[in-house]
């Protein structure tokens, strides 16, 4: 019933509410009524009984012979993603509801559920609405803010709540579908894209702002940083080696740490081998060898520039060290015991 309630409103903005509230309004109540249900169901499945000490995870879904009794409300949300626009660079509130309750549900099976995600008349409809709405809120972040000293609050703070639900999708999607990850990766990665003369983090392009928004110090398991990392992962087929090539060991340390990833002793190996090769590429940094140039790197960065990385390196080294990865002086703290750092005043 909620679901042709839902789908009455979603498609008819005229429908008659009495004059006190609009037909989205409307809608986004129905939506929320719709993931309570959701919520309450999921809850019953998993505990075989009403409890309300259990608290879901976010692997919880709909195993697949009760997902067929939920399919109506699962077309809805997806078809409320497809209509409903950002509003300033937000997910509108019944947009929010609906991408909860596509959450819930496996893209895999059954059939059934699978062809609503993926219809077979439009297959990437859906998977691009999602990534369409991911990716403009993405763009809007990192260029608003990423010269801001404040990045990681700005997204815990206005931003969390809306990139993880939608990351988490696309991570289910990428995960279960490698059709959908190769979809996406020329999405991330176009062909031919991949400039390795160029940090990872500087590159032009989708894949450049994902990586700093993995940057960010804030690596709890469901952070924006943490699941942009299991995105990326993900995307490059959770090759662990190709990803830390591709978007430089240094940004993806702290990743690492938080998902307790261990580094490849190959690519320790290729740092002392490879760094004498001009055409191999660097995988701390994730640029060419002959493309290094700290000295000129630094002279270029404003003091505000250098000591945020160095506030950034020094966090990732107390990382490092506490989960036992390196065993290892913290560099940023022997700088400054050496006096190699200069204390600027507030006015510099």
């Amino acid at each position: 019933v909620l679901g042709q309630t839902a789908n009455t409103f979603l498609n008819h903005d005229d429908v008659s509410t009495s004059g006190k509230f609009s037909s989205q309004q409307v809608l986004t109540e129905i939506l929320k009524a719709a993931m309570g249900l959701c919520g309450y169901a999921l809850k019953w499945i998993h505990t075989d009984k009403i409890s309300s000490e259990k608290k879901l995870v976010l692997d919880d879904s709909f195993p697949p012979d009760k997902a067929v009794d939920f399919i109506l409300l699962l077309k809805v949300a997806l078809d409320t993603l497809d209509k409903a626009p950002l509003e300033d660079h937000h997910l509108a509130s019944s947009t929010k509801q609906a991408v909860a309750i596509v959450m819930n549900f496996s893209t895999i099976e059954p059939q059934a559920i699978r062809d609503i995600w993926l219809p077979r008349d439009h297959m990437w409809k859906h998977v691009d609405t999602i990534f369409g709405l991911f990716k403009d809120i993405v763009y809007h972040v990192v260029d608003t803010f990423s010269d801001d000293n404040n990045l990681p609050s700005v997204i815990a703070d206005t931003y969390q709540a809306e990139l993880t639900p939608l990351m988490l999708v696309l991570v289910r999607l990428v995960s279960e579908h490698p059709d959908v990850r190769e979809h996406l990766f020329y999405k991330v990665y176009p062909k031919d894209a991949i400039d390795f003369a160029v940090l990872p983090e500087n590159r032009p392009g989708m894949a450049a702002k994902l990586v700093r928004l993995m940057r960010s110090p804030d690596s709890g398991p469901f952070s924006v940083s943490t699941i942009t990392g299991d995105l990326l992962l993900a995307l490059l087929g959770n090759d662990i080696r190709q990803f830390i090539l591709t978007v430089g060991y240094g940004n993806a340390a702290g990743y690492m740490v938080a998902r307790h990833i261990e580094i490849p002793a190959d690519i320790i190996e290729q740092v002392r081998e490879s760094s004498s090769e001009s055409g191999a590429v660097n995988p701390v940094t994730g640029r060419y060898w002959s493309q290094e140039d700290t000295n000129q790197e630094l002279a270029n960065m404003t003091d505000e520039e250098k000591e945020r990385e160095a506030e950034r390196l020094f966090v990732l080294f107390e990382r490092l060290n506490k989960t036992g990865i390196i065993k290892t002086a913290n560099p940023v703290c022997a700088a400054a015991e050496s006096g190699r750092f200069e204390e600027l005043d507030d006015c510099d």
